[in-house]
């Protein structure tokens, strides 16, 4: 396989898995809305998950799953929740899928971590970010 499209492959990848989660946050959002308004959104929200799952069974080389029995069909909130958590599941399968050891800099992490704990107003953080103190004046 091509470098290249290797890393397009795990770019779209990314981008999927994080349309997935953007998917579930608004399925936990809509669960603390109206009837009306969470009917409308779960309406589209399972259009998009049922696409999502045949994504990901493709992605996987997996055949279809007969889940259909499983997904909540219901408007409840509870429903709502069930919807984002399927979402989730959905991205950690994808997740899988990424190539192990990408390119994250997990040593620099752990360098800094080994430096000490930061403590707050000691001007130090790993991100370089230093907080500035309070203005009381």
């Amino acid at each position: 396989m091509d470098v290249q499209a290797a890393m397009v492959d795990e770019r779209m990848l990314r981008r999927v898995i994080a349309l997935l989660v953007s998917f579930a946050d608004l399925a936990e959002r809509v669960a603390g809305r109206s009837a009306p308004v969470r009917w409308l959104v779960l309406l589209i929200l399972r259009h998009a998950e049922m696409v999502a799952e045949d994504f990901v069974f493709d992605a996987a080389g997996m055949p279809p799953a007969a889940l259909e029995g499983i997904a909540a069909v219901g408007n409840d909130p509870d429903d709502a929740l069930c919807l984002a958590a399927r979402f989730y599941a959905l991205a950690v399968a994808l997740c899988a899928l990424l190539p192990i050891g990408g390119r994250f800099d997990w040593r620099s992490v752990q360098r800094s971590l080994s430096s000490g704990p930061v403590a707050p107003g000691s001007g130090r953080a790993l991100s370089g970010y230093a907080p500035k103190p309070n203005d009381t004046s």
